[in-house]
């Protein structure tokens, strides 16, 4: 079972089940959730959590989860299944160490935005969520649009914007996920035709100004 909730929602749950085994996988030592009691990251952050007296496991791409069956109550994944090649080996993995969990997504027009995320770890996915099936679906990654924002400023516009940025989700005993074909567009829109279009239509509305009624 998957459904839409918001990131606040979760974290109020966390806070008010502190007895919960909580793992928060692909953390980073940056933005980690202070609500997990165990994190764990392809990149090596032993030593930065161990400070603070938190348990980290460092984790192998491609590879099997070190963790038991159902270890886990709740696992966190915030903007990680985009970066996931095999993902439904990655999905698979997820359903047998957790028992439910929250994922959070860049939406298709939040890809699109921002650049930086376009490294061999980048980002691979597109996702959007069919409400008739109650079904999170993923396609690859199609740049349709010239990206011209940072990370840092998209986090900005994010927590205006967040339902048309972000996608958040619970999931309890599976996640029910499905491939869809491949998104196609006749022509990427670039930064360039963009900044015309704006500077066409300001000079027009200046112009207009001017004319003699």
């Amino acid at each position: 079972m998957i459904r839409r909730t918001l990131r606040d929602t979760q974290k109020k749950y966390l806070k008010e089940n502190k007895n919960l085994k909580i793992l928060d996988l692909g953390c980073s030592f940056v933005n980690y959730w202070p609500e997990a009691n165990h994190f764990a990251d392809i990149d090596d952050f032993t030593e930065g959590f161990a400070k603070k007296n938190l348990k980290f496991t460092k984790i192998e791409i491609g590879k099997k989860l070190p963790f038991q069956d159902k270890e886990f109550d709740y696992i966190i994944l915030s903007h990680v299944m985009e970066h996931v090649e095999n993902i439904e080996d990655f999905k698979k993995e997820i359903e047998r160490v957790g028992k439910s969990g929250y994922i959070e997504l860049p939406t298709k027009l939040n890809d699109n935005l921002v650049f930086g995320c376009d490294d061999a770890l980048g980002h691979k996915w597109w996702f959007e969520f069919d409400d008739d099936t109650q079904k999170l679906k993923y396609a690859r990654k199609v740049d349709a649009l010239e990206k011209f924002l940072s990370v840092g400023s998209i986090t900005k516009f994010t927590k205006i914007f967040e339902e048309s940025l972000i996608l958040s989700f619970y999931w309890e005993n599976s996640i029910d996920l499905e491939k869809r074909e491949k998104f196609s567009f006749d022509e990427k829109i670039t930064f360039k035709s963009l900044i015309k279009k704006y500077v066409s239509k300001k000079i027009r509305d200046i112009l207009s100004k001017f004319k003699v009624k």
